[in-house]
């Protein structure tokens, strides 16, 4: 009795080390590898939140700001930069974030989104979005009908860049999760020297609970349209002075 129970402790806490090239490592290996992986995708959900914080600060100049008597034309960089994945934000993984606090709470509220990060990308793979396409095309309507510039493909006196810092889903009507966009802007001259720049973001009108989205996946496309032609209307079309927010629904 007592040499099979060394022998079990001998299996479960060996004094030399494990055999590389068996069958328990590679499966100790295995789980340490998904642990792992699991930190490192929770720890990037978490992080996002900090970095689209740091652009909340002073207030910002619209674009009509600019001096229109120099410039004339706009041309709009077609390389928009994306983040490789969408955001996912809950009402339960903000709850966590506002509670916990800090690093503690971010990481927490990030692992309590997970399982509904898992549904909302299995409904939205039915219904792929080319966001970078979406809020190309949107920007290109609201300057065309702004007539700040005229929009012309080669030979501008203007480039309008564009750096889209985070989007996805969050938590916009209670529990409804609607399409949200957090982008920056930068106007060039013909030397790439920077004009004017400007940070704003936007959420859909269109707004439903992650149920009704896995029941009609193509409420995605819809509330990332939505998304794109506001945050559109904040970057071209708004004349006022503004401050920078924080995406709040991304928190």
């Amino acid at each position: 009795m007592h040499g099979a129970r060394r022998h079990v402790l001998k299996r479960a806490f060996p004094s030399k080390p494990i055999d590389e090239t068996s069958a328990d490592s590679a499966a100790i290996e295995t789980v340490r590898s998904n642990t792992n992986n699991k930190m490192k995708i929770a720890f990037a959900r978490a992080i996002t939140g900090v970095a689209l914080f740091l652009f909340a600060s002073c207030a910002q100049q619209p674009l009509s700001s600019i001096d229109r008597s120099k410039y004339k034309t706009v041309a709009l960089d077609p390389d928009i930069k994306v983040p490789e994945h969408y955001i996912y934000r809950d009402i339960t993984g903000k709850r966590w974030r506002g509670l916990g606090g800090g690093l503690i709470g971010l990481l927490a509220g990030a692992a309590s989104e997970g399982p509904g990060f898992h549904r909302f990308d299995a409904a939205a793979r039915k219904n792929p979005v080319d966001i970078r396409a979406v809020v190309r095309k949107q920007t290109d309507n609201a300057l065309r009908s702004s007539q700040l510039l005229k929009v012309v493909t080669a030979n501008a006196d203007t480039t309008l860049k564009i750096e889209i810092q985070g989007y996805g889903v969050g938590p916009v009507n209670g529990r409804e999760l609607g399409g949200i966009i957090a982008a920056h802007a930068t106007l060039t001259g013909r030397d790439g020297k920077e004009i004017w720049n400007k940070d704003e973001w936007a959420n859909s009108e269109t707004t439903a609970l992650l149920e009704k989205i896995e029941a009609n996946p193509s409420l995605w496309p819809k509330m990332a349209n939505e998304a794109a032609e506001a945050l559109a209307k904040k970057l071209v079309l708004v004349t006022t002075k503004t401050g920078r927010t924080v995406a709040e629904p991304f928190m």
